[in-house]
């Protein structure tokens, strides 16, 4: 069993993939840039936002990004839970570690004033000792550095610690952070790229992840 579950949010915790196309679709049609349905932007999301309006643009230009950036994080603000929603089992999921004294935390690439609200909206009665987006001062994911700090804080044994995420950006944040790893099938990636990537663990229902995170 493992005592520390420490969780990605998008696509793991919530499906967060229409709210967050929906903002970058605003931000590139403000800018003069085409626009991308939905499904696409499950191969575009996980490296954090400045990477996705790079992607999504095409743009390496650092005004341009910096300028879709700024246009996206005025309309996530203001629409960062319109269609975001947990996924099946989640809250059961979480209640059931939680009643089985396991330390719930996020680390996600997401900007940390979102992770927050959204926590706050989808999961109001669960306790996360830690919920982190992409920091001041450290990389965003797989580099570990956050994760690392994020055990510090919580006095954790790597080898009771268990990382949850749905992409292979998941896979080697927990690699490169030396913990273990459960990938979510259901997420925006899919089971075959966390397997291509390493994962030897990949949970198809939340209930499934459960069962494995107090095997």
């Amino acid at each position: 069993m493992y005592k520390y579950a420490v969780f990605d949010l998008d696509g793991t915790l919530a499906n967060t993939l229409e709210d967050l196309a929906n903002a970058v679709n605003y931000a590139l049609e403000k800018n003069g840039y085409r626009t991308y349905p939905v499904e696409a932007y499950k191969q575009m999301v996980g490296s954090g936002i400045v990477n996705l309006v790079k992607k999504a643009s095409g743009s390496e230009d650092e005004n341009v990004i910096k300028t879709l950036k700024a246009d996206f994080d005025y309309y996530y603000s203001k629409h960062t839970v319109d269609k975001t929603c947990q996924y099946s089992g989640g809250v059961e999921m979480l209640k059931r570690l939680q009643k089985h004294g396991v330390t719930l935390a996020v680390l996600s690439n997401k900007p940390d004033a979102f992770v927050e609200s959204i926590l706050g909206k989808l999961f109001p009665d669960i306790t996360f000792a830690k919920a982190w987006g992409k920091k001041e001062g450290f990389d965003i994911k797989p580099n570990p550095a956050s994760l690392n700090a994020m055990l510090k804080e919580l006095n954790a044994d790597k080898s009771q610690v268990v990382y949850v995420g749905d992409s292979n950006v998941d896979v080697f944040t927990a690699q490169n952070g030396q913990v273990g790893f459960i990938g979510c099938a259901w997420g925006f990636r899919g089971e075959q790229e966390l397997l291509e990537a390493g994962a030897v663990n990949v949970a198809h229902t939340c209930s499934q992840l459960a069962d494995m995170i107090l095997a």
